[in-house]
């Protein structure tokens, strides 16, 4: 909508509102209306509090439920850390016992294969 019909609705408001001021009975109207207002407006504000509070409430006790479960968690990593050091130490050590040694040279190879090249290449 256009902002100058926004305006003039708006002063049409303002007029309105100034004449209703003007009746006889207005402010007995008014109060009323401000009493059968505050019942609903309470229920409304009541509501929206509780609904807020209890949605707050649910989160803190899932955000403690994930401090612990994170506890856990730290836990299981920090082993499974330990285990995959242990492990790698442990297949460094098979890795250097697996050199096979020339007999004729004492040159060392990874694999038993690459023995027998350089035996068929260097002494045969």
């Amino acid at each position: 909508m256009h902002p100058a019909i926004k305006i003039l609705v708006g002063a049409l408001m303002v007029v309105l509102g100034i004449f209703s001021l003007t009746l006889p009975d207005f402010f007995q109207a008014f109060v009323n209306l401000v009493k059968g207002g505050i019942g609903p407006i309470l229920i409304l504000v009541g509501a929206f509090i509780i609904w807020l509070e209890s949605d707050e409430w649910k989160m803190r006790r899932s955000e403690q439920k994930e401090e612990r479960n994170m506890g856990v968690q730290q836990q299981l990593q920090e082993e499974v850390k330990e285990r995959k050091q242990a492990s790698k130490e442990d297949e460094t050590e098979e890795a250097e016992d697996d050199k096979h040694a020339c007999p004729q040279c004492g040159k060392e190879f990874d694999t038993e294969r690459g023995m027998k090249i350089h035996q068929a290449q260097k002494h045969d």
